[in-house]
């Protein structure tokens, strides 16, 4: 065992020698000490074959001459040939040395943090306030405590009722419940409730504090629909004091306005010509990179879009690592005189009122009656009416005591 160790460290070689006098040349080889072992004999072709080591190989020069052989090295084994052969692939090798490399250093390190069973707090609020602390995608396992990761959290938000922190593979696994928290309502402050516009009162319910207005009764913006002030009376009627409470109640609150929307008969419509450019950009720690000035290929564009498409190359690491893509579109557009006719006006103003009345439906407005039309003048088309909205006071004011 001990002899082919050695024998592979030092270089084997497994030869054929072919000539008349082949005998000859083992006798000579054993009388120069050389060690030939393996033989076989080939009578076809008056040969014979054998192992030799790599440093006697090199003592047979002038044994294969005195006895007119030929010899041919069929098969080299050992280290020595070993490392030849690494060196006419040392490419290769070396990619696949890299490869392992790269497997290893990214296996030890966490590349992704998953946050489920949240309701109320979303997972990127989770991961920027973990990455504040250290912990992110693209940090070494050895960094990371499982443990110092759910007192961190626990320690954060108050809300959350039961966690788990596991950690798979390259990924952080995070699982919550959360709680609902009972607060202490904090003490309303003593008010009125005030109009917060002009108008006139459609109804009043009073559940607490005096009512000072009456139904069809008109107002204006900031008079005191229901008053925070009670006044508390004795025997007879007789005013002995007052007490001050936050005034609730149902007032509804009739309001009118006259809504009016002009559009010009004549504008200048934007074409597109046709021609136009792509960019690519990236961004690597807030420095821009590009393949060419887009400016130099649209120095004959008098005016045009630019519609910009952006991107995260790892999304999971951009916190740390921020480094984006971009694809700059550059469309040339010129501008034509166009006219709209009155259909297309029509529906234009439309869709204008349209959303006129849902932002004011949002601000808690109900729409209950209206007179809007299509009117035409020299130079535009407009919109124009009278509106009557419904709305529920909710504006209140704080109570200022005397003496």
């Amino acid at each position: 065992m001990t002899h082919r160790m050695i024998g592979w460290l030092l270089g084997i070689l497994y030869v054929r020698a072919e000539g008349n006098e082949a005998e000859r040349f083992v006798n000579l080889c054993r009388n120069h000490g050389i060690v030939l072992w393996g033989l076989s004999v080939d009578e076809k072709r008056k040969g014979i074959y054998f192992y030799i080591s790599l440093k006697d190989f090199y003592r047979l020069r002038k044994i294969v001459r005195k006895s007119k052989v030929f010899v041919v090295v069929k098969r080299r084994i050992g280290f020595p040939f070993f490392i030849q052969y690494l060196r006419k692939n040392i490419s290769f090798f070396a990619g696949v040395f890299c490869m392992f490399g790269i497997l290893i250093l990214l296996s030890s390190r966490i590349w992704s943090i998953e946050v489920s069973g949240q309701s109320y707090h979303t997972q990127e609020s989770i991961v920027k306030y973990l990455n504040k602390k250290g912990i992110y995608c693209g940090m070494a396992k050895s960094e990371l405590s499982c443990q110092g990761m759910r007192e961190l959290l626990r320690k954060k938000y108050r809300d959350i009722g039961w966690i788990s922190v596991e950690e798979t593979g390259s990924c952080i696994h995070i699982r919550i419940k959360e709680v609902q928290m009972v607060e202490k309502e904090e003490e309303q402050k003593k008010g009125h409730l005030v109009a917060d516009a002009d108008g006139t009162v459609v109804s009043i319910v009073t559940r607490k504090g005096t009512a000072r207005v009456k139904a069809g009764k008109k107002v204006k913006k900031g008079d005191i629909l229901i008053s925070g002030v009670v006044n508390i009376k004795g025997d007879g009627e007789v005013l002995v004091g007052k007490d001050y409470v936050h005034a609730e109640g149902d007032v509804i609150l009739k309001e009118e306005e006259n809504y009016r929307e002009e559009l010009p008969k004549n504008y200048k419509k934007k074409e597109y010509t046709g021609r136009e450019r792509k960019i690519y950009e990236w961004d690597f720690f807030d420095k821009k990179f590009f393949l060419y000035n887009p400016l130099n290929n649209l120095e004959s564009y008098e005016k045009y879009d630019i519609i910009r498409e952006v991107g995260l190359l790892c999304p999971e690491v951009s916190l740390r690592f921020p480094v984006k893509s971009y694809v700059k579109l550059f469309r040339e557009i010129r501008y034509v005189s166009a006219g709209y006719h009155e259909e297309e006006a029509e529906r234009i103003l439309e869709e204008h009122y349209e959303d006129y009345i849902r932002e004011k439906k949002e601000a808690g407005y109900g729409l209950v009656r209206t007179s809007v039309r299509l009117a035409e003048s020299e130079g535009s088309y407009f919109y124009q009416g009278h509106l009557v909205f419904y709305r529920k006071q909710e504006k209140y004011r704080t109570i200022h005591k005397k003496g």
